[in-house]
């Protein structure tokens, strides 16, 4: 894979350092052209960011949340056309997750399309399960829903990056994602509400491992879990500036990251949520 280096320098008068700015040299796993089709398309396909051990390791560690939930997970895929069962707030529950959160492959991507200045806006997963009496897929969707129509004048578009990390197979059998290349700079038009195909979609696929990088705006689909089970991870980031998300409520008390905060460096507090944004 083809990697350039982007160095930012962020003026910041009130760098604790005493400094009027602080410099990142961001290697970024991709190639200018790369960054450039993501911006006009809205998503960027990586296949094997995870591979033998370390995808046995995330499989692992979801199992053993999917064990400790199975209610929430029972009472999640009771209905036809559910959604599936979400677990949120996954680096406060495993290790294996927190190990993500500086995980350059996707984090470098992020800072090359947001700037430096980025946080984890949650990982969290989806998990949907094939069955006779359920079709578990989604309708088209977006995940920061907050234009405003007409547009005013000092109108800040929310810009977020969602990591889908697929930990099967994404195929027919378990369910292939549907978008539409350019939708996230729609912001004249709402998600129409069906799960029904639209003009434009494209269906993506990947193998166990790989990932689909899509900007919180553009319109996708989940399409229905037929033969086998899926489990996907979202990474999500966005400026540091933007609020946490409220789905899925607080995180755990106990949770891994209320510790690793009290010995972290900047740029960890960063990445969770502290710091980076005055």
């Amino acid at each position: 894979m083809h990697r350039h280096t982007i160095h930012y320098e962020v003026l910041n008068s009130h760098n604790p350092n005493g400094e009027t700015g602080r410099h990142w040299d961001i290697e970024v796993h991709a190639t200018e052209a790369e960054l450039q089709a993501f911006a006009e398309n809205g998503y960027l396909i990586r296949e094997e960011l995870f591979q033998g051990e370390a995808l046995q390791k995330l499989r692992d560690a979801l199992e053993r949340l999917e064990a400790r939930e199975w209610e929430k997970r029972d009472n999640a895929i009771s209905s036809k056309r559910g959604w599936g069962f979400i677990p949120r707030h996954l680096m406060d529950k495993d290790p294996a997750f927190l190990g993500l959160l500086k995980f350059q492959p996707t984090l470098s991507i992020a800072r090359a399309m947001m700037g430096p200045l980025v946080r984890l806006r949650g990982l969290s997963a989806r998990i949907t399960y094939p069955g006779e009496d359920r079709q578990q897929q989604t309708p088209w969707h977006q995940h920061l829903r907050v234009i405003s129509h007409p547009l005013p004048p000092w109108f800040s578009q929310p810009h977020c990056i969602d990591c889908l990390i697929y930990l099967d197979d994404l195929d027919a059998d378990t369910g292939t994602v549907a978008v539409v290349p350019g939708s996230h700079n729609w912001l004249d038009k709402a998600v129409p509400d069906t799960y029904e195909p639209i003009a434009g979609e494209v269906e993506v696929s990947v193998k166990a491992g790989g990932a689909v990088l899509i900007h919180g705006n553009l319109w996708h689909r989940g399409m229905p879990t037929l033969k086998a089970k899926r489990r996907m991870l979202i990474l999500s980031y966005t400026p540091t500036w933007l609020r946490r998300s409220p789905h899925g409520g607080n995180p755990p008390e106990d949770g891994l990251t209320h510790a690793f905060l009290e010995t972290a460096d900047l740029e960890e507090r960063i990445l969770l949520g502290v710091g980076g944004y005055s």
